[in-house]
């Protein structure tokens, strides 16, 4: 009934979403519950006076997950990665984002994401048109902005190249000016930091090295455990269905669903460069991808037998997880 309800063209079922968040994670605050994972970031150095308020705290991260969850569900749409109007995406990133706000809260992230969805969007309007500076232009500098807010998105500059280099012929232009672009909002931060003062704040990146180590996920508990697998089932099932397209598909669905996967790839290596330099997991990290890829398999639930038991097992171990945490 949920993914029928999400699958089809009704708007008004969005309306839901905004009340789960907010109910989940004022209740988690109010417990105690929510904490910001400050890794240090130029935002979190920002942001840190807000870290120190629980209901703050909840608003704004609520605020950034629904911008998060309608921006990418109006990429999802815009550029037809399914045939018809859907809101699976919306439901699969709020469902993911509130879930992960309670196991580990980042705060750059969930900006970053807003940025990257805008970037996004501009790369993707990039389809056999003989001028497309601007776009490039466009993603170039949304994709900076997100690497200034959340700095392993550096690569994202990456799958712009990878992106061109294959959907379309070679011009230099196309290359150098993403580059440029991506580099616009260092320059003004850097610019910033140099007439305040405080140059000693543009280091992105602080490892952190401690002889009492543990592992992030050796410490999740049994829920925590079991909606980390069942999401991870879940996109090893989606990937086939969004990889291997019908011979009837566009030209503009190959370009549009090739042009995310090298984005999403981007996300994931910006995972691992996090953890490689920082000596920390950002789970949230992993959000963009999961919910796009896993919004538009369950999207396609009446031609997949095993897309619905999935998603139902999703979503309990979601509130299982929510529940158990913030009760414990």
């Amino acid at each position: 009934m949920i993914l029928r309800t999400y699958a089809s063209n009704q708007p008004l079922s969005l309306a839901f979403l905004p009340v789960l968040t907010f109910a989940v994670l004022l209740y988690a605050a109010a417990k105690g519950h929510l904490v910001a994972f400050d890794a240090d970031f130029p935002v979190d150095r920002y942001l840190i006076q807000w870290y120190n308020s629980s209901f703050l705290l909840a608003v704004v991260a609520g605020l950034l997950i629904m911008a998060g969850a309608y921006l990418s569900n109006t990429v999802f749409n815009r550029h037809e990665f399914f045939n018809v109007p859907v809101f699976v995406p919306a439901l699969m990133y709020t469902l993911l984002a509130t879930t992960l706000a309670v196991i580990q809260l980042s705060m750059p992230v969930l900006i970053a994401n807003v940025f990257v969805m805008l970037g996004l969007n501009s790369q993707l309007k990039i389809f056999h048109q003989p001028r497309v500076l601007a776009e490039y232009f466009e993603s170039g500098f949304w994709y900076g902005l997100a690497a200034v807010c959340f700095p392993p998105y550096i690569g994202l500059i990456a799958a712009v190249w990878a992106g061109t280099i294959l959907t379309r012929a070679f011009h230099w232009r196309e290359y150098v000016l993403p580059v440029l672009a991506f580099a616009v909002p260092f320059a003004y931060w850097i610019s910033w930091l140099y007439f305040r003062d405080t140059m000693s704040s543009m280091i992105l990146f602080r490892k952190w090295v401690s002889f009492d180590a543990q592992s992030f996920f050796a410490s999740w508990s049994r829920p925590q455990a079991f909606f980390g697998f069942t999401a991870l089932f879940s996109l090893l099932f989606a990937l086939p269905r969004y990889l291997f397209l019908s011979e009837r598909s566009s030209n503009k669905a190959k370009t549009v669903r090739t042009i995310f996967f090298v984005a999403a790839l981007a996300i994931v290596a910006a995972y691992f460069i996090g953890y490689s330099l920082l000596w920390k997991w950002i789970i949230m990290a992993l959000l963009l991808p999961f919910s796009f890829l896993l919004g538009y398999w369950f999207a396609n639930y009446r031609v997949s037998l095993v897309a619905p038991f999935f998603f139902y097992a999703l979503v309990i171990a979601s509130f299982w997880c929510v529940f158990a945490t913030i009760l414990s």
